[in-house]
């Protein structure tokens, strides 16, 4: 009885899972190349990508370096400009009056340009133009030297050069108090010793000599262009007014000994030369 039982819970098992086997996919030749053509083809096409992509990165980093050397130059070039201002100032500073203004206390040379190219723009000369005429101080009229010299707005007017401020000399209109046109010289000319021109600068309005002195060599700077380019103005003012000054003097005294030597020739006996009064000494630069 009991193994009949067992010999029935037997049968009632589940039967055991057995996987069911399938038969593996055979591709036709044709079929099995495509695929692999394909396969390839993709590949090919990511590397081309990659490559592509590198070399992009390769430009860049071209660029970046070329971009990184020109910023280091430049910022050379900055540290340099940074230091010669900064010992253009300490030279300000420390500085004492020059000759040509010792007697004035609180006269100071602009002894460096305050403005280089780029720095001051037109709107600003015209700015400054425009606040002097308000003032009624345009054309600078009195102390010429000294105003552009010393007051910051006129020292930057004087060096700043562009297409609508060119500097250039222009003709002294005519009027009926100056009926010829002339007026002395402002970068030579103090006191009796003057040198009249007809030129002036169309910006600074500044009549100022166009050509070289008698004495000067032909290649020498005009005083235009002295007045529009050194830094020390009053200085500059002294050294052309003595060289004026000392020419004159110079061909006078040769005058005077060729007058003597025609006296102590005979040609003139017991001739007596008498005193002539001091007169002003003036030239015209045309």
């Amino acid at each position: 009885m009991a193994d009949q039982l067992d010999h029935d819970a037997i049968d009632e098992l589940p039967a055991p899972l057995v996987p069911a086997v399938t038969a593996p996919v055979v591709l036709a030749p044709g079929e099995a190349g495509s695929a692999n053509d394909a396969h390839m083809a993709n590949v090919l096409g990511y590397i081309q990508q990659l490559q592509a992509g590198q070399n992009q990165q390769t430009l860049l980093l071209q660029k970046l370096h070329k971009t990184v050397l020109t910023s280091r130059a430049m910022i050379n070039e900055l540290v340099v400009a940074n230091n010669e201002l900064k010992e253009e100032l300490r030279s300000i500073k420390t500085s004492s009056q020059c000759d040509a203004c010792k007697k004035k206390e609180h006269a100071f040379v602009a002894r460096t340009m305050l403005t280089v190219a780029g720095h001051t723009g037109d709107d600003e000369i015209d700015r400054i133009i425009e606040q002097r005429k308000l003032k009624q101080a345009w054309p600078v009229k009195h102390a010429v030297l000294n105003c552009f010299s010393v007051q910051n707005d006129l020292v930057k007017l004087r060096f700043h050069h562009s297409e609508k401020y060119q500097h250039i000399p222009i003709r002294i209109p005519k009027t009926d108090k100056n009926k010829d046109g002339t007026k002395p010289c402002k970068l030579c000319s103090e006191g009796k010793i003057r040198r009249k021109t007809t030129w002036m600068c169309s910006t600074c309005e500044v009549p100022l000599c166009t050509r070289p002195l008698m004495d000067e060599d032909g290649a020498s700077m005009t005083h235009h262009a002295r007045w529009h380019s050194v830094k020390d103005l009053l200085l500059e003012h002294k050294k052309v007014h003595d060289a004026l000054k000392n020419g004159r003097e110079s061909r006078k005294r040769a005058r005077q000994d060729e007058q003597g030597g025609v006296i102590g020739n005979g040609a003139v006996e017991h001739a007596e030369l008498a005193p002539q009064p001091e007169a002003v000494q003036v030239s015209i630069d045309v």
